[in-house]
């Protein structure tokens, strides 16, 4: 792991996360209250690409997805680009991972379209798929399941503490990280415990 991570910085595929002017003074993120009633102090933006990943904008339907939707803890955001750097160094050929919501700069409502990612632990990661399209799939016969359960079990081994999957979806993992939940058969909701 710390290979692909020094391979990755070296071919510049891993992003410093970006803080804000007003929050570059901010050591670490801190991510308060519960997924569905929390907020984010300190938080990273994701960057909206990168020579492993696409951002995807689930209402817009359309690539990046708004900056104002990509904020998350320091500890989330470096968790997502390792898993997707390792995961690319293993599958080259794979096409980018699609990376949708995190959270709001400051955490905090994210509704009509999240009950949770409130306090910058929450990361939606769409399936790859078949067709190698940086697209969201629109069913699961265009979900390449062989990569979307290689992608699902990097985030279990980077420490993923749950992992929302479609019903439809046929991936699995360990009984008490991976869940089966409705309205997650184009993206698994990846959701990682505080320090």
């Amino acid at each position: 792991m710390l290979l692909a991570l020094i391979l990755a910085l070296v071919l510049g595929l891993a992003h410093a996360p970006a803080r804000s002017a007003s929050d570059a003074r901010c050591a670490h993120s801190v991510s308060l209250g519960r997924p569905a009633h929390g907020s984010l102090v300190c938080g990273v933006q994701l960057p909206a690409e990168g020579v492993t990943f696409f951002t995807w904008d689930p209402v817009l339907h359309r690539s990046p997805d708004r900056g104002w939707r990509r904020w998350g803890s320091d500890r989330l955001v470096s968790m997502v680009e390792q898993v997707v750097t390792e995961y690319w160094l293993e599958n080259p050929d794979a096409p980018r991972v699609g990376i949708g919501d995190l959270s709001r700069r400051h955490g905090g409502n994210f509704y009509p379209t999240h009950g949770s990612h409130q306090n910058g632990l929450d990361a939606d990661i769409y399936y790859p798929r078949l067709d190698r399209k940086e697209l969201a799939p629109t069913s699961v016969s265009q979900i390449d399941h062989v990569l979307a359960q290689d992608l699902l079990d990097r985030f279990v081994a980077a420490g993923a503490v749950r992992i929302y999957v479609g019903p439809h979806t046929h991936l699995h993992g360990p009984r008490g990280i991976v869940q089966v939940l409705a309205l997650h058969d184009n993206h698994m909701h990846v959701r990682i415990g505080r320090e």
